[in-house]
């Protein structure tokens, strides 16, 4: 399943990131890489921004770079 599809308040474990080198690049330096747990704080209306906690990082990632992270899970 994709981040993107994650629900406000769920939480996931990262399995791949794919995508541009820069993106991937820019992903890993805020702590997601496979293995992590996500936990989505937020979600903005009408398919806008999530606001995403890793470990004590907290950053907004736009829908579309969300959907190039994979994750396993997804409940509370």
């Amino acid at each position: 399943m994709k981040l993107s599809c994650l629900r406000c308040g769920e939480s996931a474990s990262v399995t791949c990131v794919e995508g541009d080198a820069c993106l991937v690049r820019r992903l890993h330096a805020l702590g997601v890489h496979p293995g992590r747990a996500v936990n989505v704080v937020r979600r903005a209306a009408f398919n806008g921004p999530l606001h995403l906690r890793v470990g004590s990082t907290e950053f907004f990632l736009r829908s579309r770079e969300a959907d190039a992270i994979s994750v396993q899970g997804g409940a509370a």
